[in-house]
């Protein structure tokens, strides 16, 4: 015995701390990975997705043991109160463990991409794979899918086989007072198996049993009087099976059911939840609602205080639902604020919000650039009185006016970056560059050809203020002296040195011919297509906008005004060539002609600049979206993860109502139980002979059931309103899917009508500079006009305007092409969280889609409210669930039919088995059935026929008009009608 005992307390001391807290840890991380790779496998994700698990170069990364944390930053008045509170020392624990001076991860900032600089460089590969591992939010969606897991394990755990028990060891000494024997005694006792926590195992069965299993174990060792020892040994089990109450599989599994469902949803959402997470960072667009814990309110475990009604089944604490229940699952289709000229569509957010906002402000900086130029030309020409000083102030203030816009657009750009860094999970004041070729098509005006236009300019502004010194009447300069030839010589190397560099952008404008060349199929193909629209031919636009001739044809003509241009230019490079070769010994006569030249090379750069930038605007394009909305309705419905989820949520508050329906019945029990023990002071000498067996049953009848009443009603009531969630559900993805197609028809028209706004903008501000440039004619007035500069300004305000028009219906087309595949449930991402494109067209789902509606219990939840149903629709059978439903009639009343009522009929109202009740006459009858529009009004009749103390309702009602409940009213014809409140309009009857 004493080694027995030795051998306890050894065991007892290695189980008195359990296991360690990495140990747990790893055990619920291999649970809640386990579960979830189980359900990513039903939707055919990637089982690794959905890991908690923090990469090392994140800003959240913690190289800290996560089971011994050190003590973050503290205030020092709050930490007084860690070390003393209420004159109360604090713990030293506090002081033991460590410390750090660091709350994020000390090194992340090394592993973000930077340029040669220095600065964080981002695409937007970049950006998302900087989001998905730095984002909070990102990482906090992925930790209540975890939770969701853990919720699981612990209704799976319910129904396993649990361990209890634990020992004890007393030793009580009492005096001979105390013991009433006259002596003192000291009593030791020692329980193995402790009575009062026996080592036992319990278990729940599927259908609500409880069957526990134990043995309970003591030794006691008297040292006082006759030193004895007594040892007991029992065994014991019992089974409690509830028959009907809290019994049966509809209310036990009911946990379990609803834990697994959520998390299979939740796995869902988190997939959904990705996509509209890369959506967010791409373009904007809101996310939605990721993965909802439906478990642990009140610091439970699990599903621990369920209740089967509101919010989740928590009777509306917390509000689960998959972004919000079914009105939250993300349908807002804003992409963005405001409209960037008036012709054009609403601005993008995200990524592509701030390429956007990028190619707007190098629009705007063209745009001050070339009012800076037109002013100084219109200041030369007021200088030179060919133009009145309002028309210069008025393109001075233009001027002001543009670099205040100017201004103002890259601080807002700032701060939008600053909320994009935020988004990303990155500090704001982090130095951050956004560079994408996404939107560098859109560079109508080649920046390099400009820096070449304007060294032209300098120098043919140079070369004219040379000639104007030597021309000088006051002060000539003259033409052999070292100054001037050393000026020329520099001017005129400076021309030369242009070749170069103008025969670079030459050939990058014959690769935009070509690139022009090699979009015509598609957009010949795409032309067709549009020139058949229906909107078109109602709008009445312009069908030379749609005609493939047309474009073939202005094509053409460009590149026969390139082959022009590129043999010009080379004349040009001939003749300066030439004027080279001569040398400056002769400087007044060969300046004329170089001026000439770069004069003629100035004019041949301009003409060049703008077939680039019409052959640019005629390479882009984009592919119209083949999809009606009656299949485009039909894809999400089979292919959207939130709508799976929809159907799902339904169905689980359909399903409480018979969960709840349960807590009605009558308490019914069978038990069973027994137990044996040992025979004297031998613990293992168990004998029959000490055993017993007991077997009975409980009932409790149902005399009071208002509380559960009401959380039935309740349920009844929930059911009927997620009915009408789910298919206002239906109608917001149906509306969500129509506005994107008919945002997305608009862009593909307007897209078409912003690149001919474009090309009028063009030759609009050609000409307005080639009327300013102009030099004075012989005969001719050489004034301007009143209208010029007013002319010249508002000319490239339109060019400004359409080019950032132009830009944003391809943005907005862009953006909602992606919302849609999101939409529709159908994008797909790779392994870097990037959305691929699709290799097929979206009408090559639709095959798909019907075999996966196919496969459904019901297809009635994508058919438009208002279309005619091709046949009368039939209830789904539903095999009755095995519930003993309390009868509501009276004794010895026939009950309703043992078959289902005809579809479409409405059933006879329950009859009150409280009122005495009374048959109705036949007029009140033949009344009834002839209202039956409004069930109603036939429980209102039954209701006052029902009241104690009439016979009929006729008596009923004549009380209440007696009363002044109810009152009446002659009609032209003689009839009573009724307008009381209570009673509807439609529940008249003749006296």
């Amino acid at each position: 015995m004493n080694t027995s005992l030795r051998l306890l307390l050894v065991v007892s001391m290695l189980l008195a701390n359990g296991c360690s807290r990495p140990f747990y840890r790893k055990q619920a991380d291999a649970d809640a990975y386990c579960l979830t790779d189980q359900k990513a496998a039903v939707i055919g994700s990637d089982p690794q997705e959905f890991r908690i698990n923090i990469d090392p170069r994140s800003r959240m990364y913690d190289p800290n043991n996560p089971d011994i944390e050190p003590q973050p930053p503290d205030d020092p008045a709050s930490h007084r109160y860690m070390e003393c509170v209420d004159c109360k020392k604090g713990s030293k624990c506090w002081k033991c463990l460590p410390r750090t001076s660091y709350v994020d991860n000390p090194n992340w900032q090394e592993y973000l991409p930077r340029d040669g600089s220095g600065r964080v460089l981002l695409d937007l590969r970049n950006a998302v794979e900087v989001a998905l591992r730095d984002s909070p939010e990102y990482q906090s969606n992925l930790e209540d899918l975890y939770l969701s897991a853990l919720d699981v394990s612990f209704e799976r755990f319910r129904f396993d086989t649990q361990f209890f028990g634990g020992t004890s060891l007393f030793l009580t000494s009492q005096g001979r007072d105390a013991t009433g024997t006259g002596n003192s005694s000291t009593e030791f006792v020692v329980s193995p198996s402790n009575p009062a926590n026996r080592l036992r195992a319990t278990r729940l069965t599927a259908t609500g049993g409880e069957l526990v299993t134990g043995v309970a174990n003591s030794f006691v060792w008297q040292f006082a009087g006759p030193n004895d020892q007594t040892s007991t040994t029992l065994l014991d089990f019992s089974l409690l099976q509830p028959l009907l109450r809290f019994g049966g599989r509809t209310r036990v599994l009911e946990r379990l059911t609803i834990s697994e469902r959520a998390l299979l949803a939740n796995v869902r959402q988190m997939e959904r939840y990705r996509r509209g997470f890369y959506l967010n960072i791409a373009t904007g667009r809101d996310s939605g609602g990721g993965p909802s814990r439906r478990g642990g309110f009140f610091g439970g475990s699990g599903l621990d205080g369920f209740a089967g009604v509101g919010g989740g089944g928590f009777g509306n604490v917390g509000n689960f639902g998959f972004g919000g229940g079914f009105g939250g699952f993300g349908f807002n289709q804003g992409v963005g604020g405001g409209f960037t000229g008036g012709a054009g569509a609403a601005g993008a957010g995200g990524f592509m919000g701030l390429l956007q906002t990028q190619q707007t402000i190098r629009n705007q900086r063209s745009n001050v650039g070339s009012l800076r130029d037109s002013y100084e030309q219109l200041q030369a020409s007021y200088d030179a009185g060919r133009i009145d000083l309002f028309q210069v102030d008025l393109a001075r203030q233009a001027l002001y006016n543009a670099q205040s816009q100017l201004l103002t657009a890259e601080a807002g750009y700032q701060t939008t970056l600053d909320g994009f860094k935020i988004t990303l999970g990155l500090p704001p004041e982090l130095d951050v560059r956004i560079q994408d070729p996404l939107l560098e098509r859109f560079n109508l005006l080649d920046p390099q050809l400009e820096k070449v236009e304007e060294r032209v300019t300098d120098a043919l502004v140079g070369l004219r203020e040379l000639r104007q010194r030597l021309q000088d009447e006051k002060n000539p300069l003259d033409p052999n002296s070292p100054e001037a030839a050393q000026r020329f010589e520099r001017w005129l190397n400076e021309c030369v040195a242009l070749e170069s560099l103008a025969n670079e952008r030459l050939m990058a404008v014959e690769a935009d011919m070509k690139a022009v060349e090699a979009s015509l199929p598609k957009r010949r193909e795409y032309l067709r297509a549009l020139a058949g629209r229906e909107e078109v031919q109602n709008a009445q636009i312009d069908p030379r906008l749609f005609s493939v001739e047309e474009l073939d044809r202005r094509v053409a003509k460009r590149q026969a005004e390139y082959e022009m241009l590129k043999g010009n230019l080379a004349q040009v490079w001939a003749e300066l060539d030439k004027l080279d070769q001569a040398g400056a010994a002769d400087m007044a006569t060969l300046l004329p002609g170089v001026i000439d030249s770069m004069a003629d090379l100035s004019g041949r750069l301009l003409e060049l600049s703008l077939v680039q930038a019409a052959a640019r605007l005629d390479a882009i394009y984009f592919a119209p979206v083949e999809l009606t909305d009656d299949e485009a309705i039909l894809i999400a419905s089979a292919y959207r993860r939130d709508w799976q989820n929809a159907r799902a949520a339904l169905v689980d508050s359909w399903r409480l109502i018979y969960f709840n329906a349960n807590a009605l019945l009558s308490d019914l029990n069978f038990i069973f139980s027994g137990d044996i023990s040992n025979v004297g002071d031998n613990p293992f000498r168990i004998r029959d002979t000490t055993g017993r067996l007991r077997v009975g049953m409980q009932w409790d009848p149902p005399m009071t059931r208002l509380a559960e009443r009401n959380i039935y009603r309740q349920s009844l009531i929930e059911y009927q309103q997620a009915r009408r969630n789910y298919y206002q559900y239906r109608d917001r993805v149906a509306q969500g899917l129509r506005a994107n197609l008919r945002q997305t028809r608009l862009n593909e028209i307007n897209f078409e009508l912003r690149r001919a706004a474009v090309l009028v903008a063009i030759s609009q501000v050609d000409l307005t500079q080639l009327r300013l440039s102009q030099p004075p004619q012989v005969g001719v007035e050489t004034q301007f006009g009143d209208t010029t500069a007013r002319d010249l300004v508002q000319s490239l305000s339109d060019l400004l305007n359409v080019q950032n028009d132009f830009l944003s219906v391809w943005v907005n087309y862009e953006v909602q092409r992606q919302a849609l595949d999101f939409d529709l449930g159908v994008m797909e991402l790779d392994s870097a969280g990037i959305r691929r494109e699709h290799e097929a067209p979206l009408t090559a789902y639709i095959a798909g889609a019907v075999a996966i509606r196919a496969q459904l219990c019901s297809s009635s939840d994508i058919v438009p409210t208002l279309a005619k149903p091709l046949a009368k629709p039939q209830a789904e059978p539903i095999q009755p669930l095995p519930l003993d439903m309390p009868d509501s009639l009276l004794p010895g009343e026939d009950g309703p039919p043992d078959s289902p009522l005809p579809p479409g009929e409405l059933p006879v109202p329950l009859r009150n088995p409280a009122a005495g009740y009374k048959d109705l006459n036949p007029a009140d009858a033949q009344r009834i059935s002839h209202d039956r529009i409004s069930a109603s009004d036939g429980r209102i009749a039954l209701a006052l026929a029902e009241m104690p103390g009439f016979k009929t309702a006729d008596e009923a009602r004549a009380a209440r008009d007696g009363d002044g409940g109810v009152s009446a009213k002659q009609t032209a014809e003689g009839e009573a009608v009724r307008d009381d409140a209570v009673q509807p309009a439609s529940y008249n009857e003749a006296e």
